[in-house]
């Protein structure tokens, strides 16, 4: 949070400070809200199982602090300027991302000692819920070839970064067989009692949006008269007001395009919210429980 709260705001024209030698268009399509965030980290000792792999209740610790870098990375700025707006509308407490439940599917085991990356990226949201999906990667397998870290940090004071080669030697296969376990989380941010939608979070993490050039007001036909006179819009000026609004539009295209092609994931954890409906059987509400037993978590009876 320190960290987040030292890094400049971030925008989404910080991508194209990202060159690529030789080419000139606009470098990567992603829009800066689904890039990822990469924890590097290893198994510890303690953390390994009877046959010294990962123990799966690990990885939510690890879940715990690659989301928790996340948001702060990208919504920080965002979620402090909503808060501030919410409390001067009269509504109490702080804004917090809460945990709503996640899921977790195990591919392969984790070897004790055996580095690995953790990589976590926003994958989509609604009116209530953000859903970010986090993935345990082979450590160095996909190398990023570039870091808008360098761009916010102030004390790189850089103007640019220049992109690393790409290795397109990779197979689907291969990138496939890199991941050790995906996990999908579910989060709401929270006031209080009053839940914000994470689409008014992300706008303003300036996230959903280009920032557009300083002088945004209307434009008025009448004042169209070639610049001579004072207050007057040169066609320049219209053309570059034009511009941001179409580049603005076109990134809302395509986020949303992103957001609703990701809800497929995001039904598939929603639905599971049935199963505290299924905590006891027809049987178990009409004539009571019979268990198995129960024991102290040391296996003796309790």
């Amino acid at each position: 949070m320190v960290t987040a709260a030292l890094r400049k705001p971030l925008n989404q024209t910080m991508l194209r400070q990202i060159k690529n030698d030789g080419i000139k268009e606009e470098v990567h399509g992603l829009p800066l809200v689904f890039l990822p965030i990469i924890t590097k980290t290893r198994v510890a000792l303690f953390e390994g199982d009877f046959n010294f792999h990962k123990s799966n209740s690990t990885y939510f610790t690890d879940l715990d602090t690659s989301r928790s870098h996340l948001l702060s990375f990208l919504c920080f700025h965002g979620v402090a300027k909503t808060d501030k707006e919410l409390s001067a509308e009269g509504k109490k407490g702080t804004i917090t991302a809460m945990l709503g439940s996640t899921y977790t599917h195990f591919k392969r085991e984790i070897p004790t000692g055996h580095a690995y990356e953790v990589w976590s990226r926003i994958m989509t949201w609604d009116h209530k819920w953000l859903y970010v999906v986090t993935h345990f990667v082979c450590r160095g397998k996909i190398v990023p070839r570039a870091c808008v870290a360098d761009l916010v940090e102030d004390r790189q004071q850089q103007q640019s970064v220049h992109m690393k080669p790409f290795n397109t030697s990779l197979s689907s296969s291969e990138i496939e067989s890199s991941v050790y376990a995906s996990s999908v989380s579910k989060c709401v941010f929270k006031k209080g009692r009053l839940t914000v939608s994470p689409e008014r979070i992300l706008s303003a993490s300036g996230l959903l949006s280009n920032v557009l050039p300083p002088d945004t007001s209307p434009i008025d036909p009448t004042s169209l008269k070639g610049g001579d006179g004072e207050g007057e819009i040169t066609i320049d000026v219209l053309e570059k007001k034009l511009s941001a609004h179409a580049d603005d539009q076109d990134l809302a295209t395509r986020i949303e395009a992103e957001r609703c092609k990701n809800l497929r994931f995001a039904e598939l954890s929603s639905g599971l919210e049935d199963l505290q409906r299924n905590f006891l059987k027809d049987e178990e509400v009409l004539n009571g429980v019979i268990s198995l037993g129960t024991f102290t978590d040391l296996g003796c009876r309790g």
